[in-house]
């Protein structure tokens, strides 16, 4: 059993990477149900043998805590559905943990794992270099002269690569070092270093500025505590493999962006013989017992060099005459870099807000508009800890701290307590590896994507492991032996609980997945314009889980084409329920009431929506809107003072966009590059335009819906121009103006066929005074 699990948990593992990272919930709820099964196969396995304890390190009850800390969160999170998704990842992070852990108790097993990682990040390296060609396709793969590869983002594909790379070249001097040889020469180890070198040129691709302070940081810390008959082979390698890759990288995206595809290989081609001739010349040079006098250099000249040769490229390019501050600004990402204060200072404050348990997961998603300064589009905070901090509190980040020191702690300990060097030497490069993800996540979401954040957990399970073991194997054998004798099986007690943890585990991942997979047929169905089959699909999908707000909001636009808004309305609201800060389920809320002709209902739904996205145009253009339609509707009934309080709310919408922009400081009108600057628009100057002629003021109506009329065109914005045609011709006969008033009717026929109708119709409508 135990081998099928393993086998399992490096499938899982090595095509994890490809599945876009693991980014996305169906893909995550999937490999949970592989997890729980590999976990459930591990433990059986164990428990057969004897060994029934299930938490036996205190980084099992850790990464278990900070599992426990989402689902405690789970009751008070602000996106019902978000937080469950959380709760899959975390899940799926500790079955994985779990498992590496018992199953990896030597080096010799360690390594195989972090092969098969090293392996897959490969793949993804070629993935990238074969998209960015035009060989295969991956949707964003290559966008702007970066590669994404499989991972769709280049900052968390750097950090994977980097990881890799140190892995990579471990296994590379061991294979130099022991590897079996031809005439002398370690031929095994070349094809360790073509992957190296193919690891570094998309790293360097990737153009991430994290990514390279990262490797300046990692560099010499991996270099510090090598031992000296392995500090100079290390370094050399890693020298040139990023050299190389450097120079291979940034001329290879340059030559993709440009079409010239057969010169981007070429140039790649080229690299790789370069690194690979240096160290068959290194080789060489063993081969004929030339000396080494490089050897004598102290280990401090090759941090150095290491950081120098890293640098030389940039500064080089930093004070070419030719490069303008326009370009160094770009260049550096500066404005990215700036914006992440923004995201962290908002962050900050949400904690400030809900400092115990947090938002929930996927917190910072549905709250953070609320909280923004300024418009930016950005559901991630772009620093793992801050965004667990938002999402769990002051708790989560406890407990991750705790996994931390816990790592960190049993490395140090197996570390100094190891008497091979090639252990020491491979728990040196597990925590340098963990350290480099780590640090990397302290300003992007690298660990967002959990393809990342399985090879950050598969780490800290392989020291786990290797700390397990080493920990009095003779008094395990001997309990073993005494229980083997006695014929006495451990406790059912313990398998029952874990066997229903472990079968809870895929039961969720499995159903979540049933129902995405119903949630995505009822679209499909949907835009087929088949209701039925789309309201049991989507009926289906929410059964399977109840907490997604989407699927809920997928039935209120049901219900609305099925013309049942008293249905939709109860979905609606249901929807607000599950996603309580998302203007998004206020929007639908106050549609559905419109529908429903609960006007001042809808009017204050679309308020909120205001409220908690303040910076969004759309959500002004929806108040605006839902409040002329009750105003409307309501003076069409007779209600002359219902009428004039939507009426009045409708004009109201400019002096809030003013008063909303007023808060902005230049510097922040700077970043703010999403959209233009928070204006009235065409559409809601026509609102405003024609609740000022409702209110009879003539005046203000006119001066609205004449300046608006250049900004409508014909082809796009034909019925709202038709609209602005109508109060105009209307206000034109209250001032007297038959003769405008007949020129703008006329232009109105022309836009909409039923314009006489509309407009006689509209006339009957009293005008407040």
């Amino acid at each position: 059993m135990a081998a099928v699990a393993w086998w399992g948990i490096l499938a899982l593992l090595f095509l994890a990477p490809y599945f876009r990272g693991l980014f996305f919930p169906p893909e995550q709820e999937r490999a949970l149900v592989v997890a729980a099964v590999c976990l459930l196969l591990v433990y059986l396995e164990r428990w057969l043998k004897g060994k029934a304890r299930f938490l036996e390190h205190p980084l099992d009850l850790a990464i278990l805590a900070f599992l426990f800390v989402y689902l405690v969160s789970l009751p008070v999170a602000v996106n019902k559905g978000l937080a469950l998704n959380e709760v899959v990842k975390n899940a799926l992070y500790f079955a994985i943990f779990w498992s590496v852990a018992r199953l990896v108790g030597t080096v010799d097993k360690a390594e195989k794992l972090l092969f098969a990682f090293w392996l897959s990040g490969v793949g993804v390296a070629l993935a990238g270099l074969g998209t960015a060609t035009g060989i295969i396709f991956i949707r964003d793969g290559f966008l702007n002269g970066r590669i994404y590869s499989s991972f769709q983002y280049p900052n968390a594909l750097a950090s994977f690569l980097l990881a890799l790379l140190l892995v990579g070249t471990y296994l590379w001097y061991w294979s130099w070092k022991e590897g079996p040889r031809w005439r002398g020469f370690p031929y095994s180890s070349y094809s360790l270093a073509l992957g190296n070198f193919l690891l570094a040129t998309v790293f360097w691709g990737t153009k991430s500025n994290g990514g390279v302070l990262t490797l300046l940081v990692i560099a010499p810390l991996l270099l510090w505590r090598l031992p000296k008959e392995a500090r100079l082979s290390w370094g050399l390698h890693l020298l040139q493999a990023n050299f190389w890759g450097l120079i291979s990288g940034l001329v290879f995206t340059c030559l993709a962006l440009a079409g010239s595809y057969d010169a981007a290989w070429g140039v790649t081609f080229l690299g790789l013989i370069f690194s690979l001739g240096c160290q068959w010349l290194v080789d060489y040079g063993n081969y004929r017992g030339w000396p080494n006098p490089l050897a004598r250099i102290p280990s401090l000249f090759w941090w150095v060099g290491l950081s120098v040769v890293l640098l030389v490229p940039l500064i080089v390019v930093l004070s070419h005459p030719r490069l303008e501050r326009v370009h160094l600004w770009n260049l550096l990402h500066a404005r990215n870099a700036i914006e992440r204060l923004y995201f962290y200072r908002d962050a900050l404050e949400m904690m400030a807000t809900r400092p115990w348990l947090g938002w929930g997961g996927g917190g910072w998603q549905e709250a953070y508009r609320h909280f923004q300064h300024y418009l930016y589009n950005s559901t991630q905070v772009h620093s793992y800890y801050l965004q667990v901090g938002v999402e769990t509190g002051v708790l989560g980040l406890l407990v991750l701290l705790a996994i931390w020191v816990l790592f960190l702690r049993s490395a140090h300990r197996l570390y100094h307590t190891a008497s091979d060097p090639r252990q020491r030497l491979f728990i040196w490069l597990t925590t340098v590896a963990a350290l480099a993800i780590g640090i990397h996540a302290a300003v992007d979401f690298n660990l967002s994507l959990s393809a990342l954040a399985l090879l950050l957990f598969s780490l800290f399970g392989v020291v786990t492991g290797l700390e397990l073991s080493a920990r009095h194997p003779q008094e395990e054998g001997k309990k073993a032996r005494r229980a083997k004798a006695q014929l006495v099986r451990p406790s059912p007690a313990p398998l029952v609980l874990v066997s229903f943890f472990a079968l809870a585990l895929a039961a969720l991942g499995t159903s979540l997945a049933v129902a995405g997979n119903a949630a995505w047929a009822a679209t499909q169905a949907l835009q087929q314009h088949n209701l039925s089959e789309a309201r049991a699909l989507a009926l289906k999908a929410q059964a399977y889980n109840p907490l997604n707000a989407d699927y809920r909001a997928l039935l209120v636009q049901i219900y609305l084409m099925e013309q049942n808004p008293q249905a939709a309305v109860k979905e609606a609201q249901e929807v607000v329920r599950l996603s309580r800060y998302s203007e998004a389920s206020y929007a639908l809320l106050a549609n559905a009431l419109k529908q429903a002709g609960r006007y001042r209902e809808a009017v204050e739904a679309a308020e909120k929506a205001v409220r908690h996205a303040p910076f969004r145009i759309q959500d002004y253009e929806l108040l605006a809107d839902t409040a002329f339609y009750g105003g409307y509707m309501e003076l069409a009934n007779g209600k002359k003072d219902e009428a004039r309080f939507f009426f009045t709310k409708v004009v109201e919408v400019p002096q809030l966009i003013e008063k909303r922009m007023a808060t902005v400081t230049p510097q922040e009108k700077r970043l703010w590059v999403v959209a233009p600057y928070l204006a009235p628009t065409p559409s809601i100057k026509v609102a405003v335009g024609g609740a000022y002629y409702f209110l009879g003021q003539g005046e203000e109506a006119q001066k609205y819906l004449t300046s608006v009329l250049p900004e409508l065109k014909e082809d796009k914005d034909k019925m709202l121009k038709a609209q602005a045609l109508l109060w105009l011709a209307l206000v034109a006969e209250k001032s007297g103006d038959a003769k405008a008033a007949q020129r703008y009717a006329e232009e109105g026929k022309k836009l909409a066929p039923g314009f006489d109708q509309w407009l006689e119709q509209t006339r009957k409508l009293p005008v407040l005074r």
